[in-house]
């Protein structure tokens, strides 16, 4: 299950909350599920690990996909990639991190 892996953080008792869904539009209702926001006008903090590697004298590829389902005018997803020492339980907008990207609307 998702949420074995993935840890929201409670930093903030106002988070939004994540589902499990292939949301609107999709080709296939099982195969096309992901982790979709469920609050409108919400901040959101999730996290997973990964075990440990190295890309010395390689390239790094981070990829990810969004599907925006709502008609908004202001907002964003973003992508961070945090220290193996990240309190996931407590991460936050300030939380220090290696590498960002995303996008805002």
């Amino acid at each position: 299950a998702w949420t074995q892996r993935w840890v929201e953080s409670k930093h903030k008792s106002d988070y939004g909350r994540f589902i499990l869904t292939s949301g609107k539009f999709y080709g296939d209702a099982e195969k096309d599920k992901g982790i979709q926001t469920s609050q409108d006008a919400r901040f959101y903090a999730i996290s997973s690990r990964f075990e440990p590697f190295s890309n010395r004298d390689k390239p790094l590829v981070v990829q990810f996909s969004v599907k925006h389902e709502q008609n908004i005018d202001c907002g964003g997803g973003y992508v961070k990639l945090f220290p193996s020492s990240l309190n996931q339980e407590d991460m936050h907008g300030d939380s220090e991190y290696n590498i960002m990207f995303g996008e805002s609307l």
